[in-house]
């Protein structure tokens, strides 16, 4: 009875351990980090100025020398991806995996849609940043990228972690150095529907920014690379937004943040660590699952009609709808919910 209690114990204590690694990372490092760094470096180049100075000045030359390395496919380490275990541990915390519907040959390149952006993108992050879920495995010969905003990599070590998981900014340099690579099976992950859906992100709602957002699609004809729709099934229902008493001044705030800053961290709850009755910042336990559709070929075309590439769209938006109606049933979202 005394080894079966000390079992349990040390289980539990083993899963705490693996939950709060995971959350001092993305509840904690990821969203305030970068205020805390720079805060913390002045402080400190103030108190022990003969230590700290120099290590600043260290990390500006390193970042002066890296600065377009962004658009150059970051700096992907391999072991950095396989063995970084809070990701695995994030995949415990919401019983994460990825479902592959189609083979995806390796001798074609890939710009793969993620739907829908979330609050902080944990599908994405776990899919195509980390190894841990097991992609390389299902997709052998594919090399994984994923592409966020430019501003992502001006925080110190921020941009050092995105680039390390494969990371790179959004722009059209970026994606054309990966996909005219020599070697084929290049696969960018691309989140669509930005922090403009991010924004728009609730539990049990689809709402999906995907109208006038059609880079990626004359990017895919410019370059010859397949489309491919992925959908993460619970990625709305790991925070709640907080409206306030006034949602449309809110929204309207928001919108005038993004439209000068170019950025906008959503206004989000979840639930407390220590178990506050009105929440906090720890995402929702919820389960959480990738689907990756099949490819849509694309002919290679340097100079694509907008017919063309409104056509593509429009075929790329159906195929995303199917797969989200083909396996809504399996993740407890009611026949009558849609894609918005």
């Amino acid at each position: 009875m005394i080894q079966k209690k000390w079992a349990n114990f040390c289980a539990s204590l083993e899963d705490w351990f693996k939950i709060s690694g995971f959350l001092f990372v993305f509840c904690g490092f990821w969203m305030f980090s970068p205020a805390f760094i720079i805060v913390g470096a002045v402080y400190l180049c103030i108190a022990k100025p003969f230590f700290f100075v120099p290590c600043v000045l260290l990390y500006l030359a390193w970042f002066r020398y890296t600065k377009e390395w962004p658009e150059m496919g970051g700096m992907p380490w391999y072991w950095f991806r396989t063995h970084v275990y809070f990701m695995s541990w994030g995949g415990d915390y919401f019983n994460y995996r990825i479902v592959k519907t189609a083979e995806l040959p390796s001798d074609r390149n890939y710009i793969v849609g993620s739907h829908p952006h979330g609050m902080v993108c944990f599908g994405m992050i776990m899919s195509f940043a980390s190894y841990m879920a097991g992609i390389t495995d299902l997709y052998k010969g594919l090399k994984m990228w994923g592409v966020t905003l430019s501003g992502q990599f001006n925080w110190p070590l921020r941009r050092e972690l995105l680039m390390l998981g494969g990371g790179g900014a959004a722009t059209r340099r970026n994606l054309e150095w990966i996909l005219r690579q020599k070697e084929k099976g290049q696969a960018i992950s691309v989140v669509a529907g930005g922090l403009n859906e991010a924004l728009m992100s609730a539990p049990g709602k689809y709402h999906l920014k995907m109208k006038d957002r059609k880079g990626f699609i004359k990017m895919a004809i410019n370059e010859g690379a397949d489309l491919v729709p992925m959908f993460h099934f619970g990625e709305n229902e790991t925070y709640k937004p907080v409206t306030g008493i006034c949602p449309k001044r809110l929204r309207n705030m928001q919108a005038h943040v993004m439209k000068d800053v170019g950025f906008c961290m959503p206004s989000l709850m979840g639930r407390s660590l220590i178990g506050l009755p009105w929440g906090g910042l720890v995402p929702l336990q919820t389960r959480l699952v990738t689907v990756i559709g099949g490819p849509i070929h694309v002919d290679r075309n340097p100079n694509p009609t907008q017919e063309e590439v409104d056509h593509l769209h429009t075929v790329y938006c159906e195929k995303l709808i199917e797969l989200f109606e083909s396996h809504k049933g399996n993740y407890g979202i009611r026949p009558e919910q849609r894609i918005i």
